[in-house]
């Protein structure tokens, strides 16, 4: 391991945990109240895009010609208009964002089944057919229950996210206790 990143680890474990603990603690209350949690990510990707909105605005001025200029400060208008209906009408983003989600795990699923049926006999390729299937099935699922899956199916996917994040950090963060105590061995 880099010795660089070796000492940040022992420095920042306790971070590390604490960021970890929340992230956890904050998956398992978007996993029991998952309408709220939707209702919380429609507004934050609102945000996301009005702030990037504006940066693509700005972005906008350094196109060579004026006609690539106009398009895009059309393409950073979209941007802030979307952003904005998401933080003004959450509810009704969380219905467009379900419905986005749904499709996105219909055409992940599909793509990953192909590749997997493609690279059959190859190492790993099985699990991925099977990641496939199972983005398959949740798409679905969303999608058969839509537009009453908008009130679960954003807030329980992040909680499940978050909870896999701050799996991830805590024991990224247990690695970098061992570290500042130099028991860990080096890699």
């Amino acid at each position: 391991m880099d010795p660089a990143v070796r000492d940040g680890l022992a420095r920042t474990w306790r971070l590390l945990m604490l960021v970890g603990v929340l992230a956890i603690a904050v998956g398992c209350v978007a996993i029991l109240i998952p309408a709220v949690a939707s209702v919380g990510t429609a507004i934050f990707i609102g945000w996301i895009l009005l702030v990037a909105g504006g940066f693509l605005v700005a972005a906008a001025f350094s196109a060579p010609s004026i006609g690539t200029v106009i398009l895009r400060l059309i393409w950073a208008l979209l941007t802030m208009i979307v952003g904005i209906w998401l933080i003004v009408e959450p509810h009704n983003g969380t219905l467009t964002l379900t419905l986005v989600l749904g499709l996105y795990f219909i055409f992940m699923g599909v793509t990953r089944i192909a590749v997997a049926f493609a690279a059959r006999g190859q190492q790993n390729a099985g699990l991925v057919g099977l990641s496939g299937l199972a983005g398959l099935i949740v798409g679905i699922l969303i999608l058969a229950k839509f537009p009453s899956s908008a009130d679960w199916a954003i807030g329980l996917l992040v909680g499940i996210d978050l909870i896999f994040a701050g799996w991830t950090l805590t024991s990224v963060a247990l690695v970098g206790k061992d570290l500042s105590r130099g028991t860990a061995r080096p890699a």
